[in-house]
């Protein structure tokens, strides 16, 4: 046991009739506390005072924490009964499991008034009578789910959060009174918490089984023992304390750890079970405008089809689509221009694929987006790099600014509630960096759902040349412009309009966010490669330098299953080297959390990223792995 004794004092343990509860009171009571413990059950607290022995000093008071106001009567009630307090154990809990869409407002509520608003009431309650004593000790039983977002337990996981962030604030306030407080964090414990907790839709819980976690007078005694040591917080688990700092500075890698238990509770197809997170169609690579900073100009002149993938192509990308997570119907050119479009959407939903497209918006008319909502189309982004008509017609030359905008406007009318979702990608340049913060307000004024601010960089021969605004280094100008697109976020927000950036000076990711390792693009000659940029090639530039981009193709699907294209030896190995990529990254991270040496955020990175095996050629020398 730690430097406190908790014999002759006056302890208070509410949810004492509880499975961790009822056995934190017998062994207080074996320490020698004089007990105050709390029910809302009479039944239960009569049970529990049977079952200690005959010269336990003990007081039952029946209180029901989950009503505003009972807390306060609860210690008024306590204090009356034994004089003081001298060690409050915030032990009672609830818990609730349901994805959060589906909780409601009411028992949201119920469960902040048990886990959050009474105990705090019963700290503020007792704090006077304990400062006037010149010290006392508050315990709270809190969880790793207020640092983890683990599915079907957020609103548990908030209300503890909501706890321990506050209880945290008050052990330094409380300080110089001599009022200790220390944050439990027990991890999973057999106890009938699951068999009690709110739920909704039957869901069954994180631990479904007759015995789950660790036993609760292993757990009683590891808390008496935090509780009785010195101020703070106290891990009884070592995996809930390290999957909370990865929450912290590696979220990604939480999000991938909990992703299975993800798709068991929401009961989505997971993507070990469809092949292929995103599949990327390029539909047309004909293009109704001439954009200034297009790369894919000259690749376009020399197009069979009229730069139109065929019926004899989707036909052969059709039977696969069950396998496919999200299908994006866009490459180098205008989806627009294919008269097959809503159609093949259409075959895509069926298939229980998320699908969407990017477009100039000039042929976005009312009754083309109409026929792609009916399809099932989820999301529409347009490329809109101006946000005045003398700026826009500049950069998206045979484009009309009003058009576009009146058919973005049509969009957000025709579709059914936030479906399809509406983007604008705003491609940064020096022609149009001015205007950030006023596509942001066009954005809103149009309804549209989320602006995307990308960097200029693709380049294939001349063009796109001198358009980027990103450099290799960080400088002045650099961090002038981050602030502008932060400024440009911000204002965002408070219009109702999300927004994504890159960067503006390169950090080498371990993959990109294409992913060959689950993703596949598809020309519209039917070539399959691992993204646009490697199925093209061509001359470009990275930061600054003329290098080559390399042409990777696996195959034509007209000709070779793609299940078989999937298995050759370009795309096995950019695959696997990606995949060593990741493991190598994490296995850094990983390592400072199994050993507790946390170095600063920037020399993990560092250490994370040098210990990556290098990236194949090609992406050597593409932005997107820089995130840029």
């Amino acid at each position: 046991m730690g430097r406190y004794s908790f014999d002759g004092k006056n302890v208070l343990v509410t949810g004492a009739s509880g499975g961790l509860g009822s056995t934190l009171v017998r062994k207080l009571a074996d320490l020698g506390a004089r007990l105050v413990v709390t029910s809302r059950s009479a039944k239960a607290l009569d049970e529990l005072i049977s079952g200690l022995p005959t010269a336990a000093d003990i007081t039952p008071i029946i209180a029901d924490l989950s009503v505003p106001g009972d807390a306060k009567t609860l210690a008024e009630s306590a204090l009356d009964a034994v004089g003081h307090i001298d060690v409050l154990f915030n032990n009672a809990g609830l818990g609730y499991f349901a994805l959060m869409e589906e909780t409601t407002e009411e028992r949201i509520r119920y469960l902040f008034e048990v886990n959050t608003f009474s105990p705090l009431a019963l700290i503020r309650a007792l704090v006077p009578h304990m400062k006037s004593r010149g010290g006392g000790r508050i315990v709270n039983i809190v969880s790793a789910a207020g640092r983890v977002p683990i599915p079907s337990v957020g609103v548990y996981g908030g209300s503890k959060s909501a706890l321990a962030v506050m209880t945290n604030t008050m052990r330094l306030e409380l300080a110089p009174f001599g009022i200790d407080i220390i944050n439990v964090y027990p991890g999973t414990i057999d106890s009938s918490f699951e068999e009690n907790a709110l739920r909704e839709s039957n869901r069954s819980g994180l631990c479904p089984t007759d015995r789950c976690g660790e036993p609760k007078f292993r757990i009683a005694d590891q808390v008496l023992e935090a509780a009785a040591g010195k101020p703070g917080e106290v891990w009884l688990e070592r995996q809930g304390k390290r999957l909370a700092v990865a929450a912290l500075i590696w979220p990604a890698f939480v999000e991938r750890r909990l992703k299975a238990l993800r798709d068991k509770v929401v009961k989505t197809t997971s993507l070990k079970q469809r092949r292929w997170r995103l599949m990327q169609v390029e539909s047309a690579i004909a293009c109704n405008l001439r954009c200034v900073m297009c790369p894919w100009t000259e690749i376009r002149s020399r197009v069979e089809h009229r730069g139109l993938m065929t019926q004899e192509i989707w036909n052969a990308i059709k039977p696969h689509l069950p396998e496919v997570t999200t299908v994006d119907f866009t490459g180098g050119g205008e989806p627009l221009l294919q008269p097959r479009l809503a159609e093949w959407i259409a075959d895509a939903k069926a298939a229980g694929c998320q699908t969407g497209i990017l477009t100039n918006g000039l042929l976005l008319t009312r009754e083309v987006a109409a026929k792609l909502i009916a399809a099932g189309l989820d999301w529409i982004c347009v490329s809109m790099d101006g946000a005045t008509k003398e700026v826009y017609e500049k950069i998206r030359q045979g484009s009309d600014f009003e058009r576009v905008c009146d058919n973005l406007a049509a969009v957000a009318e025709l579709r059914r509630g936030r479906v399809p979702m509406t983007m604008i990608n705003f491609v940064l340049m020096p022609m149009n960096f001015h205007q950030v913060e006023e596509i942001v307000t066009l954005a809103a004024k149009l309804g549209v759902d989320q602006v995307n601010f990308k960097q200029c960089e693709v380049v294939r021969g001349e063009h796109g040349k001198g358009f980027g605004l990103f450099a290799s280094e960080e400088s002045k100008e650099t961090r002038r412009r981050e602030k502008n697109v932060a400024r440009a976020c911000s204002l965002a927000k408070k219009l109702g309009v999300a927004t994504t950036a890159f960067s503006f000076t390169p950090t080498e990711l371990p993959v990109c966010g294409q992913d060959p390792r689950d993703s596949v693009f598809i020309r519209y000659d039917g070539t399959a490669g691992p993204c646009i940029n490697l199925a093209v090639g061509g001359t470009t530039r990275f930061f600054g330098e003329e290098v080559t981009m390399p042409q990777v193709h696996y195959g034509r699907v007209t000709e070779t299953e793609l299940t078989e294209l999937w298995e050759t030896e370009p795309c096995r190995r950019y695959r696997e080297r990606f995949q060593e990529r990741v493991q190598a990254y994490e296995k850094v991270y990983r390592g400072s959390l199994i050993t507790g040496s946390l170095p600063s955020a920037d020399r993990l990175k560092a250490s994370a990223i040098a210990a990556m095996p290098e990236a194949l050629e090609g992406c050597r020398v593409c932005h997107y792995l820089y995130d840029i």
